[in-house]
């Protein structure tokens, strides 16, 4: 079986046709000059030359037509395939077998797709298990949001501490229980920073009336450093003050850039220093 486009099969049927075309022109008018004693069987044979192109013309133009039709019903069955599989209805390759050898690949090459999507599907798995182990074992109160900012896992300790049911927060977007978390704000800053911190009221019909926390909220990126999820711990009010004085520690440029004493006591160094100082300021 070869692949094709349909352009170059509409090229190859023209050539031909104007080929056959051509050569039969060309033949009748040679036997037609052509003066000899039986002039009438000349005349004969060309009529008979003509005839064989035109029947040659009409078979190339029926296996061009079943060519056509051939090639659109792959098509079909290919889109049905598809729709079956959108609906995740399609569980054999019967549909693809009558595609002949095309559908025999076909076939080997989802046969590949679906052994990489199982493995894919076992390691992601193992990685829910992990975190739901780990989400039992902390203890910390803890909560994790997927990229809309809905709640998808619970720690177990934040469970127990606050005397929640799991069935009141998991699912629910943290904004709705959340009075100041603004899904928008939050995950705008967590993609400039390694995490944020803000005080909120947890509301929960339960509750009898709003509890005041202390939250960090810190970013899950993606291998495409994209952020797809979003860990926020409840911590205490002297926690709290740790983590707004690492933020907002200034580390030298020195000991950034870890430069020897010597060098620093170069003129040039500490000139280069109070350009930067200067345009700090």
């Amino acid at each position: 079986m070869f692949l094709i486009s349909k352009f170059r099969i509409y090229l190859l049927y023209m050539f031909a046709v104007v080929t056959f075309l051509l050569i039969g022109i060309h033949g009748y008018l040679t036997f037609s000059e052509i003066e000899a004693g039986n002039t009438l069987s000349l005349k004969y044979f060309a009529e008979n030359f003509i005839y064989y192109i035109i029947v040659l013309l009409i078979i190339l133009s029926i296996i061009f037509i079943s060519t056509l039709v051939k090639s659109k019903n792959i098509f079909k069955e290919l889109e049905k395939v598809i729709e079956l599989s959108r609906q995740g209805k399609y569980s054999s390759g019967m549909q693809l077998k009558k595609l002949g050898r095309l559908g025999v690949k076909v076939i080997e090459i989802n046969a590949h797709l679906n052994s990489l999507n199982e493995m894919k599907s076992l390691k992601i798995s193992s990685m829910s298990n992990i975190v739901n182990f780990l989400l039992d074992k902390v203890e910390t109160p803890m909560l994790l949001l997927d990229a809309q900012g809905m709640i998808i896992k619970v720690s177990r300790h934040l469970v127990e501490q606050m005397e929640i049911g799991e069935k009141d927060v998991i699912n629910e977007y943290a904004e709705n229980i959340f009075d100041k978390f603004n899904y928008s704000n939050v995950m705008l800053e967590l993609r400039k920073s390694k995490y944020i911190t803000l005080q909120s009221a947890l509301m929960i019909d339960s509750f009898e009336k709003p509890i005041e926390l202390n939250i960090v909220a810190f970013p899950i990126m993606n291998y495409k450093n994209k952020l797809s999820n979003c860990i926020c711990i409840l911590i205490t009010k002297e926690e709290l003050s740790k983590y707004e004085v690492v933020k907002q520690e200034v580390i030298p440029l020195a000991d950034q850039l870890k430069i020897p004493r010597e060098m620093q006591d170069l003129p040039l160094f500490k000139r280069l220093k109070d350009i930067f100082r200067h345009q700090d300021r």
